[in-house]
């Protein structure tokens, strides 16, 4: 780890040409150019470099901005903010894809005054200098002459080593192949984060860890429509077996007659879809999760005993697959 990064073979090159230049072992004359796809941690390095800067007892100053909204001299614009950007130790522009043609010609007088001073700056972009075919070569080879740093998506081994550093912060615990899944569903470092953010509230609900299959009821969501009609059918289903009406199964009462048929239908929604539990809770009448997830073992236990239920569990669960 540098700070908040996690280095992989992926963003290697890049971390340690932060770390060069934060320790001042890399040459302030030439800009570094940091690219790569969104989400392969750009700015989470170039954030880390601005912390390393910061830290410094000698009291650094540091810019970091987005090349969109890069001032340029105008009526409106102080010259002290523009000799700032200009003077600071460090500077930081992400995104340059994004730089408007008309800031152009100011960015190449920017670099050439920072260079001119030995003063670092780094960039983010989606491409390196020849993928950035619409600004001129007057800026493009000054970014190739400088270090310019590729930075690739995570492959599934990397995939990996994610889940579990952010599954460990989280305190979600995983089972290994419950891991692997993860990393081959997720095609990238954002939606790594939001499976692991989705599956922190329920670990509570849960005393070991995870398994495949658990994680795949919170995860994965089938489209809207599918997911009603089904739970519909679900409830339909049940409520006919148990000679209820389908609005007491959703409904607030707490009556053996209804309950039991209430859980046996939160049961098979379980069971039969792969929706995730807060959403067939939502289903039977705003529920939470932890009221399903009791059905659900309520009724496994149930079943041990009673072999007429699990019989007519057996029969609802083979008419509605």
């Amino acid at each position: 780890m540098w700070g908040c990064v996690i280095v992989l073979p992926e963003n290697r090159s890049a971390v340690r040409a932060a770390q060069r230049l934060a320790n001042g072992r890399l040459s302030a004359a030439s800009p570094l150019l940091m690219h790569g796809p969104p989400g392969v941690g750009k700015s989470a390095v170039a954030t880390t470099l601005v912390s390393a800067y910061l830290d410094n007892p000698a009291g650094q100053t540091v810019r970091q901005l987005m090349a969109a909204e890069l001032p340029r001299k105008s009526r409106t614009t102080p010259d002290a903010e523009l000799s700032e950007i200009a003077e600071c130790d460090l500077l930081i522009v992400e995104d340059l894809q994004h730089l408007p043609a008309r800031d152009v010609p100011a960015l190449s007088r920017l670099l050439d005054d920072r260079l001119a001073h030995h003063r670092p700056t780094v960039l983010t972009a989606s491409s390196g200098p020849s993928g950035l075919s619409a600004f001129p070569r007057r800026l493009t080879n000054r970014l190739a002459a400088g270090l310019v740093v590729r930075m690739d998506a995570p492959g599934v081994a990397s995939r990996r080593i994610l889940i579990e550093n952010f599954a460990a912060a989280r305190n979600v615990r995983l089972m290994p192949e419950a891991v692997d899944w993860m990393a081959r569903a997720a095609d990238g470092v954002r939606p790594l984060i939001g499976f692991v953010e989705k599956l922190k509230p329920v670990m509570k609900g849960y005393p070991t860890p995870l398994t495949t299959a658990q994680v795949q009821e919170w995860l994965i969501e089938p489209t809207v429509g599918e997911s009603k009609t089904r739970l519909e059918r679900i409830v339909s289903r049940v409520a006919v077996a148990f000679q209820v009406k389908p609005k007491e199964v959703l409904g607030p009462s707490r009556l053996r007659a209804v309950l039991l048929p209430r859980q046996v239908a939160m049961t098979l929604a379980r069971d039969l879809t792969r929706l995730p539990l807060a959403d067939i809770g939502r289903h039977f009448g705003g529920r939470d999760h932890s009221t399903v997830l009791h059905a659900v073992r309520k009724i496994a236990a149930l079943a041990v005993a009673d072999e007429t239920l699990a019989g007519r569990l057996r029969e609802l669960r083979a008419e509605l697959e």
